[in-house]
């Protein structure tokens, strides 16, 4: 495996870190409410708030296409490219256009999100480290639908939006970070047997 698709591999770990700024940056805004108040809208706040938290955004999606990219020229994974690659796209433009803008999430394509959980456990099975990753990705993908279930329903309570956005950016991202993580090692592992053949 090429030194780039490691690193393409490896650089999605920190999409939870990038996530993680933007959930927990509103505690530091004045008069906004992470109870209550959507993640985007941090962008209609101060300057630094703002941007930091658009570039956040920008910045997820990134890795994410690169990851999808990279999950390509590995596995050749053409389903988890199309998927990932479509989400990283929404968390792209959502850092460029606010919430005001039908753009921010591209018209509604981040409902992608549900099944790329699901389609990375299936095509990329073959390159991960644990089995029990399966079962996560399973789970995160009925997370999802529940999620979309309970917001489109009115289940959830408006009053807690923020939390419950939080909640589910969290999961979401911190899947990603697994994933990557569970690439890396294998990788890792298959490198090692080279690596022995070549000091002999």
């Amino acid at each position: 495996m090429n030194k780039n698709n490691i690193l393409a591999v490896k650089q999605a770990m920190l999409i939870p870190v990038f996530a993680f700024y933007n959930i927990l940056i509103g505690l530091f805004v004045t008069g906004y409410s992470v109870t209550s108040q959507h993640i985007s809208e941090l962008a209609l706040e101060a300057e630094f708030f703002a941007y930091s938290h658009r570039l956040a955004d920008i910045l997820i999606g990134l890795s994410m296409c690169l990851f999808a990219f990279a999950c390509f020229s590995i596995a050749k994974a053409k389903f988890t490219f199309l998927t990932m690659f479509s989400f990283g796209m929404t968390w792209i433009f959502a850092g460029i256009f606010i919430m005001n803008s039908p753009l921010h999430d591209i018209y509604g394509l981040t409902t992608i999100l549900i099944v790329v959980p699901v389609v990375f456990a299936l095509e990329m099975r073959e390159f991960y480290a644990s089995k029990k990753f399966q079962e996560f990705s399973i789970l995160v993908t009925l997370i999802h639908v529940i999620f979309f279930w309970f917001f489109y329903y009115g289940f959830m309570p408006v009053e807690y939006k923020g939390i419950t956005q939080r909640i589910w950016v969290a999961i979401t991202l911190v899947w990603y970070g697994v994933a990557a993580y569970q690439m890396f090692i294998f990788v890792n592992k298959q490198r090692q047997p080279t690596r022995t053949a070549q000091l002999l």
